[in-house]
This record gives C-alpha cells, structure tokens and sequence, in this order.
C-alpha cells in the first residue's frame, strides 16, 4: 500500500504518518526532513543567505543520503547522521522554505524520492505527495490546521525544547511560508484533487488517527 500524506507545517502530518508507519510496518519517507537537511547543508557551506539558485544547491547534494524506515526517515550527510535537533531548528526550516522555491531542485528531488519508494509499500509525507511524488497512491491524505492552532503547537514544542519563542512571530512566519508555497510557479502547494481533507484544529491525536485508521480500513476493504 502507498499512502501520500500532505499538509502545511505544524498540522500534525508527521506523527500521523509516523504512526501509520508503525501500524502498518511499512517504510516512512518524510520529505520535509530532508528539506530541512539540504537546508542545514546550505547553511553550513554557504552561511544564512535570503536567497538561493540552484548552481548554489546542486554541486551539496551528492553528499545527501536518505534512507526510510519504519517510523522514522535517516537522513545522513557525508556518511553521518544529522540530530533530529539540528535539523528542525528555526534557521533549518527558513533555509528549507528558500530551497523549496527552486523548481529545479523540486524536480531533483521528487525524482529521487519516486527512485526511494519504487514498487513498494510507503508512506509519504510531505507537501506534494499526492500531487507530484506518489500521484498514484492507494490513499491521499491532506492534514491541515488553522495557523492559530500550528503556531502554539510550534511554541510548545519550542518551550519543550527549552528555546524562547514568541507566539505572533511564529504566527506571522506561518502565514508568510503558506502563502509563498501556494503562491510559487512551481509546484504550488494545494491538495491533490482526491485527497481526503482532515483538519486537526481543536482535536486530539486519539480522535484524528481513529478516523485515519477508519479511511485506512475502508481503502483495505477495496
């Protein structure tokens, strides 16, 4: 089975894709994460820059691997693997975003996930899972949130982390992300036209897996 998960950021995708994974013992691409590696790559070589090309980006990624697992996506660079801390910083994130402009890279990298997933069974998360990654999908899920509700999920984890935050900056990076990702020539972010909507906003984790579980079971049945 091959399920697409997408979503914006802070909707709770990945802890539902997570769990699907684990559920159903199959290997879990998380597609952000490696964003967010190539990222913290670019940042590292090139240092906190506002805007990217791809000549900037190209000759980085041979030093990427990706290896889905069940429950959890490795992503190594040069041989080592990167803390999960690192990767999900603030500035991994922004650089991630820049990256996420560049149709070039977009297509890179859709290409290198569709090699990863094969013929088998996957779960696929990310932002354009269903449309461009894995458009042949048993499910489609689109997980969203109002950008309320994702950015004091954000704070929360920041303050679980022990890092200061401040609610309506995280806020306003939310909207601001969104609308460049819907806004881009490339690869605008929207869901795919037979993807199932579930919005998290106000429910719990119990409540939305048991209705994933249930258009889970309803596709198993055919």
């Amino acid at each position: 089975m091959k399920i697409a998960i997408d979503g914006p950021a802070g909707s709770g995708k990945s802890t539902i894709a997570r769990e699907i994974s684990l559920s159903l013992k199959i290997p879990y691409l998380e597609t952000g994460l490696v964003y967010r590696a190539v990222g913290y790559l670019v940042k590292k070589k090139l240092g906190s820059v506002d805007q990217l090309y791809w000549e900037d980006v190209e000759p980085l990624l041979s030093s990427v691997e990706v290896i889905p697992e069940v429950g959890r996506t490795r992503v190594l660079i040069d041989g080592a693997e990167v803390s999960s801390e690192e990767l999900r910083s603030e500035e991994a994130g922004r650089m991630a975003s820049l990256i996420g402009t560049l149709g070039e890279f977009r297509e890179y990298i859709n290409d290198e996930f569709r090699r990863l997933v094969g013929k088998g069974q996957a779960v696929v998360e990310g932002r354009d899972a269903g449309t461009n990654i894995i458009p042949d999908a048993d499910l489609k899920l689109f997980i969203t949130a109002s950008p309320e509700e994702r950015a004091k999920r954000r704070l929360k984890q920041l303050k679980d982390r022990g890092e200061e935050g401040d609610y309506e900056e995280i806020l306003k990076k939310i909207v601001d992300r969104d609308r460049r990702d819907m806004e881009r020539k490339d690869y605008p972010f929207k869901p795919a036209p037979d993807a199932v909507i579930v919005d998290t906003t106000g429910r719990s984790l119990e409540e939305v897996l048991r209705e994933v579980f249930s258009l889970l079971n309803r596709v198993e049945r055919g």
